[in-house]
């Protein structure tokens, strides 16, 4: 190796141990200055590749800005690579997606949809490409064609066998859905999937429900949902769909005013997340919500609901 190629490897291992840090900003300025070195030796694929990488690092770290700035630099870079191809029209689009240019990030996932069917990729990755798009369309409020962009996602799994994952991109499809107000639309493709062999789908489906039918003033429903949504996801131990349960209950005993039994649903996903991933983790994902109601309730107010709950469970 030259002396630039040594520095060019050691700037990529730097940025790989701090990403296993978490300094997501460092390790992406360590690829771009890697990129510079790849550049100045014509290594075209190389700078490309820092440079997409960066980018991802960047916009993890919450510039957004800079991340579509490294995004849109790579993209000018014929690389010779499908796969790289893709992956930097997917950054391009996502960073445009984050900045709120729907747009342009429709453009690009077009393009990452074009690379990758000329690469041959896989279903599931063509699934979620096309499931991305459909994101971005929805935002955009193309509503029709965000669902077939959904179906075609679903379509790519249950060909390719995948008939688990095809029926979680129709619950997306039908969350998609019922945040733009298609409520029956979003009931129809819950009725349709059949969820009894799989407790993680019956889960996700079932939080829906709840948010469905607190959406529509069903508060007594919601719980109801929310609580077996709650018993599907401890089944299935899937912690994720555990959290939107524990969330989804706890907004709907708040819509009730309930607010010992909202203060109780977060405490409890507390103590449970903290088993399944660690206090750390659980903190972070439950300590907002209880500050969010805290906020809405009044100190006093949330100290009461506090108090009362662990009274009940002394």
């Amino acid at each position: 190796m030259t002396p630039a190629q040594d520095r060019a490897h050691e700037l990529m291992e730097s940025a790989h141990r701090l990403i296993a840090q978490g300094s997501w900003a460092k390790a992406g300025a360590a690829l771009e200055e890697a990129a510079a070195i790849h550049m100045q030796a014509g290594r075209s694929y190389d700078q490309a590749r820092c440079l997409q990488l960066a980018a991802t690092l960047h916009r993890s770290a919450g510039d957004l800005a800079k991340a579509a700035m490294l995004a849109d630099r790579a993209g000018t870079i014929p690389t010779g690579d499908a796969p790289l191809d893709v992956s930097i029209a997917t950054e391009r689009a996502q960073s445009a997606f984050d900045q709120g240019r729907y747009d342009e990030s429709i453009q690009a996932f077009d393009r990452a949809l074009d690379a990758a069917e000329s690469a041959k990729m896989p279903p599931g990755q063509m699934s979620a490409l096309e499931r991305k798009r459909a994101a971005a369309q929805a935002a955009m409020g193309s509503i029709e064609q965000a669902s077939r962009g959904f179906e075609r996602a679903c379509e790519l799994l249950d060909v390719s066998g995948d008939h688990a994952g095809a029926q979680f991109v129709r619950v997306e499809e039908a969350g998609m859905l019922a945040e733009n107000g298609r409520t029956d639309q979003a009931q129809a493709i819950l009725d349709a999937i059949d969820a009894s062999g799989d407790a993680h789908l019956r889960a996700d489906i079932l939080v829906l429900r709840s948010k469905l039918a607190r959406a529509g003033g069903q508060f007594g429903g919601a719980v109801e949902f929310a609580k077996s949504a709650r018993e599907a996801a401890l089944e299935a131990v899937a912690p994720v769909s555990y959290f939107a349960a524990a969330s989804e209950l706890a907004q709907s005993f708040d819509a009730q005013g309930d607010r010992k039994s909202s203060y109780g649903a977060l405490a409890t996903a507390w103590a449970t997340l903290g088993d399944l991933l660690g206090d750390g983790v659980a903190r972070s994902w439950v300590e907002p919500l209880l500050l969010a109601f805290q906020v809405k309730w009044g100190d006093q107010a949330f100290a009461r609901a506090r108090e009362a709950y662990e009274e009940r469970n002394v």
